[in-house]
C-alpha cells in the first residue's frame, strides 16, 4: 500500500483522484491553499488534509507527490520531494493509470465535456455494468464527482488544457468540438496552456489516434480533417453524412427531444430535461459512445430523461420575487453565446452577470466575449478572475463594458458585492438572472437566493487548481 500526497487536493479533478486511491485502500493525504467544503469533506472521509502548503507535509512516509500544472516546478514542496527521492507525478499521469486498468471512455473537447461525461455515466449506470466515473463537476446521483465501480468500464472527463491528455489511451475517445482555448499565443503563461492552436490540434489528434474507436462531431468545422483518418473513427451530428445522425429535433425552454439513427439503422429515441441545442449534440455523443462501447444505446436512451445536468451547467438556484436565478460555467465566447441563446428561449428579460476568466484568455478573446454577451438584455461585468495568473497591462473588464455600450447594450462594471446589491434593488418578476463564468461568480446566485435553496449546487473548484 502506497502513500500519495496531493497538492491542491481541493481542486475538482484532484479530489476525485484522491477519493479513488483512498477507495482502493491506499493511504492518501493532501494540502490546499483554500480550506473549503471539498477539503472538509475529504477530512470527514478520513484523509489528512492540511490548510496551506508546507514541504514538511511530505515527512510522513509519503511515497508519491501528485501535482497539477498549476504547481510551479520550483515550488518548495516539489523541491523537497525531489530531495527526499520521492516520485513526483502529475495529475494526468495518475489518470493515465486508471485508463490502463479499465475499458475507458474518455470525453474531451473545448465545450460540453462535463455534460457529455455525465450523460455517458448515466447511460452506463443504467446499463448495470457498475462503471467507474471521473468527472470535473458534481453530478446528481453521485455523492461526489467520482464513482468507484467494480465493472470494467471507466467513464472519464479529459481536460484538454493539460497537454499530457494526449498520452491517455482510451477504448473510445470522444471529441465534442475543438476551438481556440487554452492557447497561450504571444503570452508567456504556459502552465495551463498549449503554445499554439497547432499544438492543441496535434495533442487532440494523438489522443484520438491512440484509441480503439474515435468519435467526433461532424457538425464541428475541422474535426473530420483532424480525426476522420482514424480507421476506427465514427461521427455524430445533424449533418446527413454523420454515422450517428440526429434528426426530428424538438427544442423547448425546459428540455428537448430528438431521434438518433445508428449505423445499424436502429433508432434511439431521446428525451432530455436539460435545454439547448448544444445539449442535444452532447446527448447524441453519449448514445454513440455507449454504442461503440458495445452497450445497447436504444434500450438505454430512456435513462437520459432522468439526467438533471451537472453542477454549474444551467444550474437553477431558484426564484427571488418572481425572478429566476440560474448559474452556468460558460466562460468561453462560444459557451456564453450558446447559454444566452438558451436563456432567450425563456421569454424573460435576460440579465447576465459575466465574470471573465483568466488574464490570457481575456486578453485574447475579450472582443468575442463581449459580442457573445450582447445577446443578453443587460450585462453586468465583474473583474477578471485571475486563477493564479498575473495581470496583463491594458486588459480589464472595462474593455468589455465599453464595447457593449458602443453597440447599444446596457452594461456596467461591478464587483461581487455591488452587483448583488444592484440586483436586489432592481429585480422584477419575469427576469432571468444568469451568472456566467468559471470562477466564483456563482456566489452572486448564492447571495440572491440563499445557500438553503433546494437545488443550490456545491460549486466545485476549477479543474486545474
Amino acid at each position: 500500500m502506497s502513500h500519495l500526497h496531493f497538492m491542491g487536493i481541493g481542486g475538482v479533478s484532484m479530489q476525485g483522484l484522491a477519493r479513488w486511491w483512498h477507495a482502493e485502500g491506499h493511504r492518501v493525504s493532501g494540502c490546499d491553499a483554500v480550506d473549503g467544503p471539498a477539503t472538509r469533506s475529504l477530512r470527514r472521509l478520513g484523509l489528512q488534509v492540511w490548510h496551506g502548503h508546507d514541504p514538511h507535509h511530505l515527512d510522513h512516509d509519503v511515497d508519491t507527490l501528485v501535482t497539477t500544472m498549476a504547481v510551479p516546478r520550483d515550488h518548495p514542496e516539489v523541491l523537497h520531494a525531489h530531495a527526499l527521492g520521492l516520485k513526483v507525478m502529475p495529475r494526468i499521469g495518475l489518470l493515465a493509470e486508471l485508463f490502463e486498468r479499465r475499458t475507458a471512455i474518455g470525453i474531451t473537447g473545448t465545450h460540453g465535456k462535463s455534460t457529455t461525461t455525465g450523460l455517458v455515466a448515466t447511460l452506463t449506470i443504467a446499463a448495470g455494468v457498475d462503471p467507474s466515473v471521473q468527472i470535473g463537476a458534481s453530478l446528481v446521483g453521485l455523492p461526489h464527482n467520482v464513482r468507484f465501480g467494480r465493472g470494467p468500464h471507466l467513464v472519464a472527463e479529459v481536460d484538454e488544457s493539460d497537454p499530457g491528455f494526449a498520452l491517455l489511451r482510451s477504448d473510445v475517445a470522444v471529441v465534442t468540438n475543438l476551438e481556440d482555448d487554452h492557447v497561450a499565443g504571444e503570452f508567456e503563461e504556459r502552465r495551463n496552456y498549449h503554445a499554439s492552436m497547432h499544438d492543441l490540434e496535434g495533442a487532440m489528434q494523438r489522443f484520438a489516434g491512440s484509441a480503439r474507436r474515435a468519435l467526433y462531431c461532424l457538425d464541428w468545422p475541422g474535426l473530420q480533417e483532424l480525426i476522420g483518418w482514424h480507421p476506427g473513427a465514427a461521427s455524430y451530428g445533424t449533418h446527413p453524412g454523420a454515422d450517428y445522425q440526429v434528426f426530428d429535433v424538438e427544442l423547448a425552454a425546459e428540455g428537448s427531444r430528438f431521434r438518433l439513427r445508428l449505423p445499424s439503422n436502429r433508432v434511439a429515441e431521446a428525451v432530455l430535461s436539460i435545454p439547448g441545442e448544444h445539449n442535444v449534440l452532447n446527448a447524441a455523443a453519449a448514445l454513440a459512445a455507449v454504442d461503440l462501447a458495445g452497450l445497447d444505446a436504444p434500450a438505454l436512451a430512456p435513462a437520459l430523461a432522468g439526467f438533471g445536468g451537472v453542477g454549474r451547467r444551467w444550474q437553477r438556484w431558484g426564484e427571488v420575487n418572481g425572478a429566476l436565478v440560474v448559474d452556468d460555467y460558460a466562460h468561453h465566447p462560444t459557451e456564453v453565446r450558446a447559454t444566452l441563446a438558451t436563456a432567450r428561449t425563456s421569454g424573460r428579460r435576460v440579465r447576465a452577470v459575466l465574470q471573465p476568466h483568466r488574464w490570457v484568455r481575456t486578453a485574447r478573446h475579450w472582443p468575442a466575449l463581449a459580442e457573445a454577451a450582447a445577446l443578453a438584455d443587460e450585462v453586468l461585468v465583474l473583474d477578471v478572475y485571475a486563477s493564479g495568473e498575473r495581470a496583463i497591462d491594458g486588459v480589464s473588464a472595462d474593455l468589455i463594458v465599453e464595447h457593449l455600450r458602443a453597440r447599444g447594450t446596457s452594461a456596467a462594471h461591478h464587483d461581487l458585492e455591488s452587483v448583488v446589491a444592484y440586483l436586489r434593488d432592481t429585480l422584477e418578476a419575469g427576469d432571468l438572472v444568469l451568472t456566467l463564468g468559471a470562477g466564483d461568480v456563482w456566489r452572486v446566485a448564492e447571495a440572491l437566493v440563499g445557500s438553503g435553496a433546494a437545488d443550490a449546487p456545491a460549486a466545485p473548484r476549477e479543474r486545474s487548481s
